[in-house]
């Protein structure tokens, strides 16, 4: 678990950031729900292997290792995750997650999928926290049954 001094630096870190990196894009998303998901996904920067990677944003690399832009390089880590496919019980499981040479690199890899996959278009331009991240789950970001909340939470908070 986080300290507040470790999740107040991390916020303070990938929050201009993420701001930056949203500013300016015709096809965006919002940055506080970026922000919440690098907070959820690292674990508010904790997660040793994520931050090694810079991968603050755990998004896999998938079968096709499509490249949304220029950010992603191609490097990957293996590593364990829990998934829910079923909505009830979470699995262990291994799969391959892209890492990146910054922090930057991995939040412009992120703008750059939502607004590149059909799947998330209904996230873009939306002004609303809980219906974009309702959208980026349902589009297949996450498998956890309360990531919608978990993330609204981190919003709210913060």
């Amino acid at each position: 678990m986080a300290t507040k001094k470790q999740v107040d630096e991390f916020i303070k870190k990938v929050a201009p950031i993420a701001q930056a990196k949203a500013e300016g894009r015709d096809k965006w998303s919002l940055p506080s729900v970026c922000i919440a998901q690098c907070c959820s996904e690292s674990a508010y920067g904790t997660q040793a292997k994520m931050i090694r990677a810079n991968a603050i944003l755990g998004i896999k690399v998938g079968k096709s290792k499509v490249h949304f832009g220029k950010a992603w390089k191609g490097k990957v880590y293996d590593t364990r995750t829990k998934e829910c496919y079923d909505g009830k019980t979470y699995v262990t499981i291994n799969d391959m997650f892209r890492a990146y040479d910054s922090i930057d690199d991995a939040i412009e890899d992120y703008f750059d999928m939502l607004a590149s996959c059909s799947r998330y278009r209904n996230c873009l331009n939306q002004t609303d926290p809980r219906k974009c991240i309702t959208a980026i789950k349902n589009g297949g970001y996450a498998t956890s049954p309360t990531y919608i909340n978990t993330i609204m939470s981190i919003i709210k908070k913060y």
